[in-house]
């Protein structure tokens, strides 16, 4: 329960300078302060494969939870804390940190899917 307390910290420190950004249309922090925040939990800090960067940004921009658009960057990372099945994407654009969306368990083994190309249906098809 402790690390999911964490966990949420850790969003709220990535996300609570974003308000002084607002101003200026952007969503982003230096990255070593989520990395931190995670890594002074234990957590994990995984950079993510270009592909999974670009199956997230179209999850990112179809999900009603977060601005219109794409995100910034040009890559991305997961936090993820023991004791929660999800995780944090940070879309990474230069040294910053931008736009976290929280990322589900089951969203997550897609995300492993698409980093090893691996692919399978659900369903008959047509």
């Amino acid at each position: 329960m402790l690390n999911k307390y964490s966990f949420a910290l850790a969003a709220a420190l990535a996300t609570v300078p974003q308000l002084a950004f607002a101003d200026e249309g952007r969503h982003c922090v230096d990255v070593s302060v989520p990395r931190k925040a995670i890594e002074a939990r234990n957590g994990k800090w995984i950079q993510l494969t270009p592909e999974q960067w670009e199956f997230l940004r179209g999850i990112y921009a179809m999900n009603p939870l977060t601005p219109p658009g794409l995100p910034y960057g040009d890559k991305a990372a997961l936090a993820r804390v023991d004791g929660n099945s999800g995780g944090l994407v940070f879309f990474i654009d230069g040294d910053k940190a931008c736009t976290p969306m929280p990322v589900p368990d089951k969203l997550l083994s897609m995300m492993d899917d698409v980093a090893t190309a691996k692919i399978s249906h659900e369903g008959s098809g047509l």
